[in-house]
This record gives structure tokens, C-alpha cells and sequence, in this order.
């Protein structure tokens, strides 16, 4: 699966807004990682795959990524010249319950409470 829509242009330094029709083609990629991610979630400081799924998909975009930040943690950096920098925060880590929702992306992996 390749995410050349979702790629910078040219230098990572310089991104183009995104058009809606190139959005639009990111979006089936974008939905596969969520419901990867929701459907095998991985508990407190055990977030081994789900760093390397998202620091696979944060390199392909064109940023510096490092790993292991804290443990588990990614941290990824886009240089876009000087100015303010932007930083976003998330957590991804699971609760030890069993989800009963029956929706597509509820979790499949049985965790221990």
C-alpha cells in the first residue's frame, strides 16, 4: 500500500495544502490505520506495534521520526524553516476491558483486567 497522495511534494521543508480531491485519497489509508489501531489496541507502556505502525506512516509522510521516547513513545518533527512550531499530543494506549460494542473497529485482542 502506497500513501503517494498523502506525501509531501518535492522537500519535506515546503508542504502544499492539501486539495480536497488529494484528501479524499487519503482517507481508505487513513481509515485502514484506525481500524487497525482499534481493533488491536495494546495496553499502558506495551504500545510496541502501534509505535512502529505509526512511525512507519509518520516517516512516509516526510518527517524526521525517533522512537523510544519514554519507552514507547514517536516523536515527529517537520522543518518548515523558522516561525512557531506546532505540537500535537496523543495517547494510544488501551483499557484492560472487553469491548462488547460490536461495531467494525471495536477491539479483538482480550486483554487481562
Amino acid at each position: 500500500m502506497h500513501w503517494h497522495c498523502c506525501s509531501l511534494p518535492g522537500s519535506a521543508r515546503k508542504p502544499a495544502p492539501a486539495s480536497p480531491a488529494k484528501s479524499g485519497r487519503c482517507y481508505p489509508r487513513s481509515e485502514a490505520l484506525y481500524l487497525d489501531l482499534h481493533q488491536h489496541p495494546e495496553l499502558s507502556k506495551h504500545e510496541v506495534e502501534t509505535a512502529a505502525k505509526l512511525a512507519n506512516e509518520i516517516r512516509q509522510l516526510g518527517y524526521e521520526v525517533t522512537t523510544g521516547v519514554g519507552g514507547t513513545g514517536v516523536v515527529g518533527i517537520l522543518r518548515n524553516g523558522t516561525g512557531p512550531t506546532v505540537m500535537l499530543r496523543t495517547e494510544l494506549d488501551a483499557l484492560p476491558v472487553t469491548e462488547n460494542t460490536g461495531l467494525p473497529f471495536a477491539s479483538t485482542v482480550a486483554h487481562q483486567g
